[in-house]
């Protein structure tokens, strides 16, 4: 039986990091604006009225909160520029519109909307949502880390996060647990605790979701220091015994640490990832 989206995200969030409460259209589109971006917003219909609460706790490179509006909006930000945006609603509908593509946001389907991408969207009424800001620079970063080069052009994802597939659903419970996390905890109080979360968000949702930026060629990937090539070897001759990182590395004699940047590097992958890719394609031999 398939887990319902975010089950321990309905109860109110982010109580402690209240931003703003207002009715006043005017107050409503400045105070978001602070944490977004300017936009124009437009209440749909002249019997609905605004009732907006927005919850933000800022962090350095990830920053998480919650919104509603209270009435159907429609929200033309143009471009968001400097920022990652990803939705999760936890009730009613978000329709994104960017470029060409559209997505109905709900539960089971998230967004994710790139800096560099126009859209607009409508929220309806009865909208609920949590959030997670993603500051460009820092995943630029984490994405020129992660694959030793940096991206070629604006990193741009594709719009829509259904949770229907393991990888996604994989997602949904980092992003879950991050959130209550955020909401209720004290590990994000801690620093260098808060830097490990962060980066750790960012990697998922570069291994995770499709993106524009193409892999390395094969001539890339083949080009790799002695100590990777030996590491594939001692894996493919040794995958039927329990290994561990630290077995692999000290086989070739450098450290964890390395080892898993040198994967990283020349085979965009972890040595555990190929471990576990060799004992299947064993099993299906």
């Amino acid at each position: 039986m398939q887990t319902a989206p975010f089950p321990h995200l309905r109860k109110p969030m982010f109580n402690r990091y209240s931003r703003f409460a207002s009715s006043d259209a005017d107050e409503v589109r400045y105070e978001v604006s602070q944490i977004f971006c300017d936009h124009d917003l437009r209440v749909v219909g002249k019997r609905q009225s605004l009732n907006t609460e927005l919850r933000f706790r800022r962090g350095q490179k990830a920053s998480y909160g919650r919104m509603l509006y209270g009435a159907t909006v429609d929200i033309e930000p143009g471009k968001l520029n400097d920022f990652y945006l990803i939705q999760l609603p936890i009730s009613g509908q978000e329709s994104i519109h960017c470029g060409s593509k559209s997505v109905q946001s709900d539960p089971k389907t998230g967004t994710i909307i790139s800096p560099e991408l126009e859209f607009r969207m409508r929220h309806q009424r009865n909208a609920e949502k949590l959030f997670i800001r993603v500051e460009r620079s820092a995943l630029e970063q984490s994405y020129a880390q992660y694959h030793g080069r940096d991206p070629r052009g604006p990193l741009s994802f594709q719009p829509a996060i259904p949770f229907d597939t393991p990888a996604t659903q994989s997602l949904r419970r980092l992003f879950e647990w991050q959130l209550n996390e955020a909401s209720e905890g004290t590990l994000f109080d801690q620093p260098l605790l808060a830097a490990q979360f962060e980066e750790t968000l960012m990697l998922s949702l570069l291994s995770t979701l499709p993106h524009n930026q193409a892999p390395h060629s094969s001539r890339e990937l083949a080009i790799a220091p002695g100590f990777v090539r030996r590491a594939e070897a001692f894996i493919e001759h040794n995958a039927h015994l329990p290994l561990t990182a630290g077995d692999i590395a000290d086989h070739v004699g450098i450290s964890i640490r390395s080892l898993f940047a040198g994967y990283r590097k020349y085979r965009e992958t972890s040595p555990m990832q190929h471990l576990k890719e060799v004992r299947l394609n064993g099993a299906r031999a």
